[in-house]
């Protein structure tokens, strides 16, 4: 008797759940960043990249895909997402490496948001990820560790979240176009320009890191060590009085980017911290800049030039160009800067 209602319990949950995993993907939010984590994460998978890029907005608009590739034949995806805390940047990337095979992969990551001083980033935030991520263990565990008890089961079955959401569903939520994230490679930057100086003041001091940042910082280290891929950190160009007066961030920012350097040559790890490089990118904060803390497209170009020197220049990276292999990356190209022209004229 026990064991038959064991079963018959079994299989309802099993039913359950396949039953959830169709309708969560149809009633979860879609956007820019749902198509970017199904593109890379899930649809282009094996060795599609020579460089993983994770981080907040601050990656998303700063290193570009199609000009690493255009340049120096690097091929790479933008993972980065509005307000990615460091936590779940670490669950995202495992989440990443599951699904493909290329163990001579770069990883970077943009630490901005090392400087979140509370327990948990904003749901909405949060949500830009976990909700486009597919059921598996890490999901499981970045749901345990990047989000408050109580909300639990709101991301296990985001259903449950978004239920009402069923009287304003359309043909996009049952299906959505991925297209345009795969051929920006998950980049996006916009061409407004800033026009203000940087008020940033720099310093040689340093200062902590924030507990949960430095602990979660330290856990990708020993992920990169453990899987065997090469790491890089970045800090993208922005004005560091822009979180001044938020009280869930670090007061002195620059201090902390300086207790990353230290970090870092410690563990050998490169550490770019592009605004202490502005001369040698040639990087004019007002006309560079989108706002006070992200890049145009013009910056970023600039930035990633840079950057993609950086790469050829101290890793063994093939020129992907001339490989028939890869040409429909070369195709994908020419549609985004096509697709960026038109863009710009308007």
């Amino acid at each position: 008797m026990v064991k038959k209602f064991f079963i018959k319990g079994s299989i309802f949950i099993i039913i359950l759940i396949a039953i959830l995993s169709v309708l969560n993907p149809i009633f979860i939010l879609k956007g820019g960043y749902t198509s970017k984590i199904s593109q890379g994460v899930y649809e282009h998978t094996g060795k599609s990249y020579d460089i993983l890029l994770l981080g907040s907005s601050h990656m998303n608009s700063s290193i570009n895909p199609n000009v690493l590739w255009n340049e120096y034949g690097i091929t790479s995806f933008n993972y980065g997402t509005g307000g990615q805390p460091i936590d779940v940047t670490y669950y995202l990337l495992k989440e990443i490496l599951k699904n493909h095979e290329n163990r001579d992969i770069i990883v970077v990551i943009d630490l901005y948001y090392l400087g979140l001083t509370e327990e948990f980033g904003e749901e909405e935030y949060i949500r830009y990820v976990l909700d486009s991520m597919k059921f598996s263990k890490n999901k499981l565990e970045a749901i345990i560790s990047c989000t408050p008890r109580d909300q639990w089961v709101y991301y296990l079955f985001p259903l449950l979240k978004y239920h009402e959401r069923w009287k304003e569903l359309s043909k996009t939520d049952f299906n959505f176009d991925t297209r345009e994230s795969y051929y920006k490679k998950g980049f996006a930057a916009g061409r407004e320009v800033y026009g203000k100086k940087n008020l940033s003041e720099f310093t040689t001091e340093s200062a902590e890191i924030p507990p949960k940042s430095e602990e979660y910082l330290n856990k990708i280290i020993e992920l990169s060590q453990k899987a065997g891929f090469e790491l890089v950190f970045i800090n993208t160009p922005h004005d560091y009085t822009s979180t001044a007066g938020m009280k869930s961030w670090h007061k002195e920012p620059a201090k902390m980017f300086n207790k990353v350097t230290e970090i870092a040559q410690y563990k050998d790890i490169p550490f770019i911290n592009f605004n202490n490089i502005y001369k040698e990118v040639d990087f004019n904060f007002e006309s560079d800049m989108f706002n006070n803390g992200h890049m145009n497209i013009w910056g970023s170009n600039k930035v990633t030039t840079c950057f993609g020197k950086f790469l050829a220049e101290n890793y063994s990276l093939i020129d992907h160009r001339q490989d028939v292999s890869y040409a429909a990356w070369n195709s994908d190209f020419l549609y985004y800067e096509k697709a960026e022209s038109a863009a710009t004229l308007k």
